[in-house]
């Protein structure tokens, strides 16, 4: 019971793959990476050896024969602060972190404001020229970027979270419409009577919020709506908060407000509780991602729910497959959908002065 682990609970080493195959280390690692001067009889049966222990060589190990880092770099170029609120990140990470450590590679997370573009330019030059990673993600993109020009410059493998705005010849995962869900939403408030909107979004420059926007916009229109204010955030909490008391002080406040993150959402329900109004009774909340906590809040919140896990997985599998590690296919990321709960209600009648 407490004594020294038998074979059989220890890791498997490239020398009992190579014993056991009656080859040298140096063939085994020829085999694995398909190198020449291996024949195909000998290729099998080291891999059957393989396979039958249970070993395979870690992404580290090929890295450092084939000149590689084992590591994929993740730039955000938020406040720290501002990071450690956000829950969409931390499921986003999640997502990405499970096929890298599958196939032996780290991840290189950097969070840092930069202050201008030259600054932000250095901080992948430094990734690429000190050789510490072998790709990167780029997310939270803008509607111009200079990082894809920057990684094309320096060589550096890149995949884009989320559908970029306008053409590039990068690669990217995401929902084909990252707009998807906004318009079910819209339509959803207009089913129960509400006609005057307003949206808290994030920094107009980001390309989905301007797909989210365009959408807001589009369905608002085909439904003969009203919009009664757009206030652009952050994305944090307290910017919700301020950014909903601004909406419902106003002489006619809406009777809907849309947000571009849940945790935006759960601090504007708070606000309109402050100034003494009930959600959904005088206005209605939806929020968008669906983060684990938006449906254990008080109401439970409506919003716009995309599998954030899934799409760090799919970005972390395509970036793996342009650095010619062999993953599953897999299909289309679906568009984000309307998950309606209790934030949502019937227009209130009557006066609605801020």
């Amino acid at each position: 019971m407490g004594g020294p682990p038998t074979s059989a609970r220890r890791r498997a080493t490239i020398s009992q793959v190579a014993q056991l195959a009656g080859v040298s280390k140096a063939t085994v690692s020829k085999a694995f990476n398909n190198r020449g001067g291996v024949s195909v009889e000998t290729r099998d049966r080291v891999l059957r050896v393989a396979e039958s222990l249970g070993w395979r060589p870690s992404a580290r190990a090929v890295a450092l024969t084939s000149g590689g880092a084992g590591a994929i770099g993740f730039l955000l170029n938020r406040p720290p602060d501002l990071l450690s609120s956000d829950p969409y990140f931390g499921e986003l990470i999640s997502g990405i972190e499970r096929p890298l450590a599958e196939h032996g590679f780290w991840l290189l997370l950097q969070i840092a404001e930069h202050a201008d573009a030259a600054e932000e330019r250095h901080a992948y030059a430094d990734l690429a020229q000190t050789q510490r990673v072998d790709g990167v993600f780029l997310a939270e993109t803008r509607i111009i970027d200079q990082r894809f020009d920057i990684v094309a410059e320096l060589g550096l493998p890149a995949v884009i979270v989320s559908r970029p705005w306008g053409s590039t010849a990068l690669p990217w995962e995401g929902a084909g419409y990252p707009g998807g869900g906004v318009a079910d939403a819209v339509a959803h408030l207009a089913e129960l009577g509400h006609r005057q909107l307003a949206y808290v979004a994030g920094p107009h420059d980001r390309s989905h919020v301007q797909y989210r926007t365009d959408a807001f916009l589009a369905a608002v229109a085909a439904h003969g709506l009203s919009v009664l204010g757009i206030v652009r955030t952050d994305f944090s909490a307290e910017a919700g908060y301020r950014a909903t008391d601004e909406l419902l002080g106003q002489r006619e406040r809406p009777t809907a407000i849309l947000y571009d993150s849940d945790p935006m959402a759960i601090a504007g329900c708070r606000a309109a509780r402050a100034r003494g109004l009930s959600v959904p009774g005088d206005v209605s909340v939806i929020g968008h991602d669906d983060i684990h906590l938006s449906r254990w809040t008080t109401p439970a919140l409506t919003t716009i729910q995309q599998d954030v896990q899934e799409l760090g997985e799919r970005c972390a599998l395509r970036l793996l497959e342009l650095l010619g590690v062999t993953t599953a296919p897999h299909g289309p990321l679906p568009d984000p959908r309307l998950v309606v709960r209790e934030s949502t209600g019937p227009a209130p009648t009557g006066p609605r002065r801020g």
